[in-house]
């Protein structure tokens, strides 16, 4: 008996408000990195023969050892060779302290790399995809330390394994984005506080946060020396083909805080619509509070809040302040807006500023029923981002977020480990989240998100399935049923579509008004297999993942008739797509593999529309019953 999923598109757009999503993460920095020309190697000190510049990689890296390079620049490779001038690392020429690095790294099958921070500190880059318990030596790993002297099976020690395994599968492009503090000295060289990782994400996803390193890891160059304030980056180039590119660094002086003296507010202790309607009167409140923060001010309700000071800035240059609330927030310094109210929060903005005091005014609005929360994030020219309103001005922000996040309530769903499950609920998806979704999670640790209303997959992961304390907790008002494992992110546009001039046509974005789910039906493992109709055509969706969970099939079988338009099943988007070896394509720039099976009825064309390209289907009569199967592999 299919489980039926009612048409309600009327109540959609009655709650069309509370479908946009509203995630408390700090935004993107508006102060652009330093990004390392890879048009030369001279930001990097004397390299040996095994790196090159290259303009991409040919051959096939999903399934040889060995990078070929394309002519040109952009992208540094590194194939080892067996002689030690074939076997060098890579150094900058130029030292970090502390510091924000991204980069963008492939691996070849089986490979083996490293980040050192400083030369001292590995990040670990190892082919490690699909691998389900993670250790410290795997991808994103933070290096175990070494020592011989501790004897036989005992010389590694320390060590952090990432959170989940975020890797992807060889011959595909991955970032790595690390925030880094370099130890502390005091005057006479002794070392008072250990090198820690901030955070690490490993292709967008968290695998380590505040992670301390007492010394060097294992093979650092400095493995055996002191450790010091400063040091050059490092990129091991002895036990595998890897490339890089996109490397891009922000440093900071560890000792450069912006400051706000000469507070004061005013509190307005009741309902207001929108920021600036208490201008014209008399406050409940005012006083001197002993930081800029809300938190300093006693209040309850529905209030306005009204913190002003004297900003001090310790250098001239470009300044970005980013709101962390879900109520409206205003900052204006010497009175020009940097921070503009949202209808929950704030749009982040970007200021010059010159050296020394300027004033600063912050209007807080608390209009709902939860607990007010704030931080107000300053970043600058050699300042790292820093909470501004934070009871601990010299305290970074994500040290202050991991407390907080470590209370944060959780309510974590796995799959049962010999049955699938499947859990109804909104899925966050930008720029709305889904109100017709499930989420799937399957015994092999490899999870999906399903839109029933157009029929798409909107992400995969692996590791963890969902956090649904959104849904249930309290009034569960936002109702989300939240991914928690490393995803690759799809698109919500409908599987299959009624195309009017195939020739010009984009893909729509929305289903058809012809299109309507009828529900799913589970298998006897739980395996759901999800039903739909465009006009006279009836459509099963079934996804199954790998034994080893590395691959996600998916197949779509068709009966009924064909309306007049064409009807296309979209099986990809992105900027490019290109044809692989052995069958299937390569979508987006190395983003994921999409595997055709051989002797498939079905032909896929590409269709250029604007700057991307469609990777679809045509139905015809002549293929309508043949099943259309194929493979994602990330």
């Amino acid at each position: 008996m299919p489980h039926l999923i009612p048409s309600l598109r009327g109540l959609a757009r009655a709650f069309a408000a509370l479908a946009v999503l509203s995630l408390a993460v700090r935004a993107q920095s508006l102060l652009p990195p330093t990004r390392v020309a890879l048009d030369s190697l001279t930001a990097f000190q004397p390299v040996s023969a095994n790196w090159q510049l290259a303009a991409g990689l040919g051959g096939d890296p999903r399934r040889e050892k060995t990078l070929a390079a394309l002519p040109g620049t952009g992208v540094l490779i590194c194939n080892p060779g067996k002689t030690p001038d074939t076997r060098g690392h890579l150094f900058t020429a130029w030292d970090h302290g502390d510091v924000e690095l991204d980069l963008e790294f492939l691996l070849a099958p089986g490979s083996n790399s490293g980040v050192y921070l400083q030369s001292r500190y590995e990040v670990q880059l190892f082919d490690s995809w699909g691998k389900k318990d993670p250790t410290p030596a795997d991808c994103g790993g933070i290096y175990q330390r070494w020592d011989a002297a501790r004897g036989a099976g005992k010389q590694g020690y320390e060590g952090t394994a990432p959170s989940a395994n975020a890797s992807r599968a060889p011959g595909l492009w991955q970032t790595l984005h690390i925030e880094f503090q370099a130890p502390r000295f005091d005057a006479s060289g002794k070392k008072t506080k250990n090198a820690r990782f901030t955070k690490v994400l490993l292709n967008g996803f968290l695998i380590h946060e505040n992670v301390e390193v007492t010394g060097a890891t294992r093979s650092a160059l400095f493995e055996n020396g002191p450790e010091a304030p400063l040091g050059p980056l490092m990129i091991q180039g002895d036990h595998g083909a890897v490339a890089i590119r996109h490397l891009a660094f922000k440093r900071f002086d560890p000792d450069a805080r912006l400051t706000v003296g000469q507070l004061g507010y005013q509190l307005h202790a009741s309902a207001l619509g929108k920021i600036g309607d208490y201008d014209s009167q008399k406050p409940t409140a005012t006083g001197v509070p002993d930081r800029f923060s809300q938190a300093a001010v006693e209040k309850s309700g529905k209030f306005a809040l009204v913190l002003t000071g004297t900003l001090h800035l310790p250098r001239a240059g470009d300044y970005a302040f980013t709101p962390e609330t879900t109520s409206p927030v205003r900052l204006l310094i010497d009175g020009r807006p940097v921070i503009t109210p949202l209808e929950r929060g704030g749009q982040a903005g970007k200021i010059t500023l010159a050296a020394g005091p300027h004033t600063v005014r912050l209007d807080f609005l608390h209009t709902g029923n939860n607990r007010p929360s704030l931080e107000l994030i300053a970043e600058g020219p050699g300042i790292a981002p820093h909470a501004l309103s934070g009871a601990e001005n010299s305290v970074p922000p994500g040290e202050r977020r991991n407390a907080a996040a470590g209370s944060a309530k959780k309510i974590l769903l796995e799959p049962a480990a010999d049955r699938v499950r499947l859990q109804r609920g909104f899925v966050p998806f930008e720029p709305k989240k889904r109100l017709y979704a499930a989420s799937v999670g399957t015994p092999q640790g490899l999870h999906y998100a399903y839109d029933l209303e157009t029929g798409a997959l909107l992400r995969t992961w692996r590791g963890p399935w969902i956090d649904t304390a959104e849904m249930w907790e309290g009034r569960g008002e936002s109702q989300l049923a939240k991914p928690t494992g490393p995803a690759l992110t799809l698109n919500a546009k409908p599987t299959v579509a009624l195309i009017e001039n195939p020739r010009t046509a984009g893909w729509p974005e929305s289903a058809d008004a012809l299109q309507s789910s009828q529900g799913y039906t589970l298998e006897a493992d739980g395996l759901p297999v999800f039903l739909s109709r465009l006009a006279d055509l009836s459509i099963r969706d079934r996804f199954a993942p790998s034994a080893d969970g590395k691959t996600l099939a998916r197949r779509l079988d068709f009966k009924g008739s064909l309306a007049s338009w064409e009807t296309q099943v979209l099986l990809a988007e992105a900027e490019v797509i290109t044809a692989q070896p052995g069958g299937g394509w390569v979508i987006g720039d190395r983003g994921y593999y999409l595997d055709w099976p051989a002797g498939s009825v079905h032909q896929p064309t590409l269709r250029k529309v604007g700057d991307h390209q469609l990777l679809v289907v045509r139905l015809s009569k002549s293929t309508l019953e043949a099943p259309l199967a194929y493979s994602l592999v990330w």
